[in-house]
């Protein structure tokens, strides 16, 4: 049974922002997220969660800096630094606009599993529009069966029109077959883009 974090977190506060140290002031979000390159006390950490209101602190690794005040934050998404944009939107659960949704409470929940995950994303553009989601699909597939010990996923589905449920059960259906552990999750959600032709996963 899901519950509310609380009163504060009204519709227009984003789920997720990303902050950085040379901000002015804080905006309030769910999920608090910075760079860990950017060498973040823990004393600047505490007053960002402070400020911002945050529910959770994430920090993205995006080269090979370590980062050890885990009991600060609650989990590390490694990514490139061009994919940092791409993990803010897709943390920031309220733009999910179609049929399927996720909210904050879900992405806590991924975080308590586990404290380390890794961004990977494929996109399709120009392709006839039958075969987007098909070969976007066998893309990520290839990559998701690259991974090892593999315990909860989220996957964002992006695309310029709203998707059938045929969709969703087609993806689900290839990506569950690579997970063999019992007690593994996967969060579904997603959201429209502008981009014509064009399925993000």
């Amino acid at each position: 049974m899901k519950y509310q974090i609380d009163d504060s977190y009204i519709d227009d506060i984003p789920s997720a922002v990303l902050y950085r140290q040379t901000m002015d002031h804080y905006p309030k979000s769910a999920i608090g997220c910075f760079i860990i390159s950017d060498d973040w006390s823990e004393q600047a950490l505490l007053d960002l969660k402070k400020k911002s209101e945050s529910w959770f602190l994430v920090g993205l690794q995006t080269d090979g800096s370590e980062f050890e005040r885990l009991d600060i934050i609650d989990g590390i998404v490694r990514c490139q630094p061009n994919e940092v944009n791409n993990v803010i939107r897709m943390l920031d659960v309220k733009s999910a606009s179609t049929l399927i949704g996720i909210d904050v409470v879900d992405i806590k929940s991924l975080f308590e599993c586990g404290s380390l995950f890794q961004f990977i994303q494929e996109s399709t553009v120009d392709e006839f529009e039958s075969d987007l989601i098909k070969v976007t699909t066998h893309k990520l597939v290839s990559l998701l069966a690259k991974s090892r010990d593999t315990r909860r996923l989220l996957i964002g589905m992006e695309s310029f029109q709203s998707l059938p449920l045929e969709v969703f059960a087609y993806i689900s259906d290839a990506v569950e077959v690579l997970l063999s552990n019992d007690d593994a999750s996967i969060y579904y959600y997603s959201s429209m883009t502008d981009e014509i032709n064009t399925f993000h996963l």
